[in-house]
């Protein structure tokens, strides 16, 4: 005879199925969050993925009703292993002061950074060989964890660890494949924001050896032509002082020293007058442009710029001051130079206000004029007037031949540049470009 069942065996498998239907449904509905969790990963600037982690961290806890939660890196494998994020419920014992995980589990830390996950449902199942992790859980506290090493470029860079304090839990293998999943897509963020950081060190240490390396030419230059006239000067005005002394006992030749003295003088003047042709540079493909679409390109090339640094940029063309005649290349080196000075002013000043405009519109009769326009901290009045001229610069760490470079430009289109400061606050760069022909620009629709 077949033996029916008992009441309490109906029921301990009616229990069985209810908690493998909230496993699953708790599967699926952290599933879906690992869905949002990999789209916001994904489109976050570099420079706010610390903090877009930490968010996460405590969304992950609060969905799988877990207590506390930490990323943890290392730069290398000679490198401590540290807590770079972390997220605690309130009334949650926080980490422990000074928490060095390479010391109080040792065994744990290790495995883990060889690439092996670590996890248990209650403190009764950590392995006797975990010593360290036993101790340290009976001291601390928490009765069930995990903790996932992370992988970025074929390497462990570091772990992420969740832990529950109220109770032991279980961790089906479908919800640990999630929480993984989870912890890649936090080291390919880390890994694009460690990158982003080595590329913005190398592009400064390149921008730094370029500077020194244009000035040690210039300086160079400058150093190599000029003290041969100059010396020659001296050397004649010497002459002629000893002369005058004597009372000038030979007129003819004090007046051949001082004529010479004065075409070395003039000789120094043109090697002054080519070293500023350096920057004036003939423009030899001047053509109708349309202004607004050269602007476009150089707002497209500062976009990852303008996200990194948080600053909104709009273009406002008028529709009757679209071509000019003029070099797009010189052009957009000219707006770029004005685009990236209203950044860094924006950047210096840590204005609140964090947006640059960008305005054409007809200055004049057969004039069109640009305007860049930033939210900074403003100029200081010391040097507004010398802006354009050589090595005046507001910049903590700029040369001062950013402007004189884009005045030259302008100028050798036969315009002019001026700055003003806004009513409210920044300052405003402007520059004029002669206007294209109507026929002209209906014949040559090249740029724009």
């Amino acid at each position: 005879m077949q033996s029916r069942p008992t009441n309490k065996t109906v029921e301990a498998k009616r229990e069985r199925s209810a908690g493998v239907g909230r496993e699953r449904q708790e599967v699926a509905r952290f599933e879906s969050l690992v869905g949002e969790l990999s789209a916001a990963m994904a489109r976050v600037p570099a420079d706010e993925v610390d903090r877009e982690i930490e968010s996460w961290l405590g969304k992950i806890c609060r969905a799988l009703d877990l207590d506390r939660s930490a990323v943890y890196e290392r730069d290398s494998p000679d490198q401590p292993v540290r807590a770079t994020h972390t997220w605690v419920r309130p009334n949650f014992p926080p980490f422990p002061k000074n928490y060095d995980p390479e010391k109080l589990i040792q065994r744990s830390t290790e495995l883990v950074m060889s690439g092996k996950t670590l996890v248990f449902a209650r403190p009764s199942d950590i392995p006797v060989e975990n010593q360290d992790t036993r101790r340290f859980v009976e001291k601390y506290g928490p009765k069930a964890s995990a903790a996932i090493p992370m992988w970025a470029g074929g390497r462990v860079i570091g772990a992420a660890s969740f832990g529950k304090f109220r109770s032991p839990r279980k961790w089906p293998s479908e919800l640990l494949d999630q929480l993984t999943m989870a912890v890649r897509l936090f080291s390919s963020a880390i890994e694009r924001k460690q990158s982003e950081i080595a590329i913005r060190a190398v592009r400064s240490e390149l921008r730094v050896a370029s500077r020194r390396n244009v000035m040690s030419e210039l300086v160079a230059s400058l150093s190599h032509e000029i003290n041969q006239p100059l010396g020659a000067i001296l050397s004649n005005l010497g002459g002629v002082a000893r002369l005058l002394t004597q009372g000038n006992p030979q007129p003819a030749m004090a007046l051949e020293a001082v004529n010479s003295a004065i075409e070395d003088t003039k000789r120094t003047a043109e090697i002054v007058r080519r070293i500023r042709s350096m920057f004036k540079n003939q423009v030899e493909h001047k053509a109708p442009i349309g202004i607004g679409g050269l602007i476009g390109e150089v707002v497209k090339l500062t976009a990852g710029e303008a996200s990194v640094r948080k600053i909104a940029v709009q273009i406002e063309v008028s529709p009757s001051g679209q071509r000019v005649i003029g070099d797009s290349i010189q052009l957009q080196q000219c707006v770029l130079n004005l685009v990236m000075n209203a950044f860094d002013a924006i950047t210096e000043a840590r204005s609140p206000r964090r947006d640059v405009v960008i305005k054409v519109a007809p200055e004049k009769i057969g004039w069109a004029g640009v305007s860049i326009c930033d939210s900074g901290g403003g100029i200081d009045p010391a040097v507004a007037k010398r802006l354009f001229e050589p090595f005046v610069t507001t910049k903590t760490d700029g040369m001062g031949l950013g402007l004189l470079v884009t005045r030259s430009i302008v100028e050798s289109h036969g315009g002019r540049i001026w700055a003003s400061p806004n009513t409210d606050q920044g300052t405003t760069f402007t520059f004029t470009l002669p206007v294209a022909e109507k026929k002209r620009a209906v014949a040559s629709r090249r740029i724009g």
